[in-house]
């Protein structure tokens, strides 16, 4: 059997659906628990990996740059945590402000805290191997960590990965799947967004027609997380986005023409900027609208106010 390494993604329904496969055969990659493999008999040529050279300083394993967090990341972190309590199943989405959740602190005073992401970011690990991490109140999958990829740590914790039966990867058809994700009770899924309306729809994939990323796994732990028992969809973002004149507020009155809505209004969550966290679940339409200007940046709350007015009451 043929390990797919740190990441299996959609590979297996891919070989399975391709005329002819490929592999490449890296002696760096890690095996590990799972439906993390491929038998030889379904690959019809090989080719040997070649090493392109070390990871360029400063970088991660993915040659990713190593950053810092700003004050604007260090708040958001700190009010994610007053939303969690022990024994939360946790899934944290790709981007730059939810990613840093599991770096800052976030996670850290809690117990017997849960894994089932689609992605397994930078410190998640590490919280693993301190036994933060360790799946002991999860209803599906107990005591086991679940991804469909992991990576861009340490090496020390690519070795804590291999073949430790506390880490599956499985498919991301399997790991999305919402009826998977809603099997664990307190499902807390944590996802970074582009802009917030007053309806509560969370774009996280365009600005207007223009695409700047994909869906991903967020509107599947978003739904996931909606139907868990206790669970909660917790959507982060800075307030504004651009500088100078062109600064713009993410939380907008509509969504620009075009934009394409990645979670719906009806179940989307709590929304979190670095002026506080407002829950929109459950709230009127003029709730939700005051509830997010009161998170928005204060320099846009008083247009933010007159375009609520004109829109829910004139």
């Amino acid at each position: 059997y043929c390990s797919f390494g740190a990441s299996v993604w959609t590979k297996k329904t891919e070989i399975r659906a391709a005329k002819i496969v490929l592999a490449e055969i890296n002696k760096n990659l890690i095996r590990t628990y799972g439906e993390n493999y491929i038998h030889v008999d379904e690959i019809d040529f090989f080719v040997e990996h070649t090493p392109s050279g070390k990871t360029p300083g400063g970088t991660d394993l993915l040659g990713r740059k190593n950053v810092e967090a700003g004050e604007t990341e260090k708040t958001i972190a700190n009010y994610v945590s007053e939303l969690l309590k022990d024994g939360d199943c946790l899934q944290v989405g790709v981007g730059s402000t939810s990613e840093w959740c599991c770096t800052l602190g976030t996670f850290e005073k809690f117990k017997d805290l849960g894994w089932h992401s689609e992605t397994t970011p930078r410190g998640i690990i590490p919280l693993i191997r301190k036994g933060i991490i360790n799946g002991s109140r999860k209803n599906f999958k107990p005591n086991v960590a679940v991804a469909t990829a992991c990576g861009g740590g340490s090496k020390e914790d690519m070795e804590f990965v291999t073949m430790n039966p506390a880490f599956e990867l499985h498919s991301a058809e399997w790991c999305l799947d919402a009826r998977n994700i809603a099997a664990n009770d307190n499902m807390v899924a944590i996802n970074s967004a582009v802009s917030v309306d007053f309806a509560g729809q969370v774009a996280a994939e365009s600005i207007g027609p223009r695409v700047i990323s994909g869906a991903g796994g967020q509107t599947s732990f978003a739904i996931g997380s909606f139907l868990s028992k206790g669970g909660r969809f917790i959507t982060v973002m800075p307030s504004t986005v651009g500088s100078g004149e062109k600064r713009m507020s993410r939380i907008t009155p509509l969504l620009a023409e075009g934009t394409i809505v990645t979670v719906p209004r009806t179940i989307s969550d709590y929304v979190i900027t670095e002026f506080g966290i407002t829950h929109l679940k459950g709230k009127t339409q003029r709730e939700r609208a005051l509830g997010l200007i009161g998170i928005a940046h204060p320099d846009f709350r008083a247009e933010l106010k007159k375009e609520a007015d004109k829109l829910y009451w004139p």
